[in-house]
């Protein structure tokens, strides 16, 4: 049987969603697992073998991977890794039907090259201690991010007929798009009101890090500072917070001045703004009356998995 899922391999976080409700979600981190000693019961590294090679990833990676940032999916064999193991931590063996994405701005030039890259790719994944999993997409569907969110979304009841901008902030990119929602339901999305900005919530974490570097002269990584509350130089405590509170409000404020610019008269016609995507919550402090689904994370999966049935 073939087992269908969505997988929105981000360039900070993977989540997959399975059609039986099943969820995983881990940093978008990839390395190949370091040397180490053999420390037996006391320490071992957390690794997952693809066809036999040994890897580290998502939170144990984070001191030896570097963010996915290559602009051309199909060709990143790492986030075909990715997206290969998100499966398998769903519980795939065998075929699978798999929905992904790709940003606004690429997805017209890339989504036939990732689809078929991604199409009869697979392996034997394993994790220690775990039987192995022989995996394989058999049926690729890309779709563009920001447009399933929305279809998601803005079909619920709740949300009444006119023009909405939705705006999926993620880690690397921010795209957006209007959608008008007629009276009967059906939504019209507007490709000239479209569109991807290279801000995210990298941008946040790469002003912490610059910081630490700037003042202290320890470096730290982007992924290293991530959702950290403290970092320690020299053996001493730091506490980032209030510089990522300051980073995060920046990068809300330029968001909204570079969607206000591209929009232009367009944005006063609007009936509401839905944020969606890991970094939603910068933008209701940026531009008041955001609205914020739950779960705005998974908005994209969810509207993957929603096209596969």
């Amino acid at each position: 049987m073939t087992l269908r899922i969505a997988v929105d391999a981000g360039h900070g976080y993977t989540k997959a969603l399975g059609e039986s409700g099943e969820r995983v979600l881990f940093p978008s981190l990839i390395a190949p697992a370091p040397a180490s000693v053999d420390l037996g019961e006391y320490a071992q590294v957390d690794t997952v073998w693809i066809d036999g090679q040994p890897y580290v990833i998502g939170e144990p990676a984070r001191s030896y991977a570097t963010p996915l940032w290559s602009r051309d999916k199909a060709t990143d064999e790492d986030t075909l890794r990715l997206i290969l193991v998100a499966a398998a931590e769903l519980g795939a063996v065998g075929p699978v039907a798999l929905a992904t994405g790709l940003p606004l701005s690429w997805f017209g030039s890339q989504r036939r090259a990732f689809r078929e890259a991604l199409t009869g790719f697979g392996g034997v994944v394993q994790r220690a201690g775990q039987p192995p999993q022989r995996v394989w997409f058999e049926s690729v569907m890309v779709l563009p991010q920001g447009v399933a969110a929305a279809g998601s979304l803005l079909a619920a009841p709740t949300m009444e007929s006119g023009a909405y901008l939705v705006v999926d902030v993620g880690y690397r990119t921010t795209d957006y798009i209007v959608v008008e929602k007629s009276a009967d339901g059906g939504l019209d999305y507007e490709p000239s009101a479209a569109g991807s900005l290279e801000l995210g919530m990298h941008t946040v974490s790469q002003a912490v890090a610059d910081e630490i570097s700037s003042t202290h002269q320890v470096d730290y990584t982007p992924a290293e500072v991530e959702g950290r509350t403290h970092v320690v130089v020299r053996g001493q405590k730091l506490d980032v917070t209030q510089r990522a509170h300051e980073a995060r409000e920046a990068v809300g404020r330029q968001i909204a001045k570079v969607l206000a610019e591209r929009l232009g008269p367009q944005a006063d016609k609007l009936l509401g703004i839905v944020a969606v995507g890991g970094g939603s919550d910068i933008l209701p402090t940026a531009i008041p009356g955001t609205i914020v689904p739950p779960d705005p994370q998974w908005a994209n999966a969810q509207g993957y998995l929603l096209a596969l049935r």
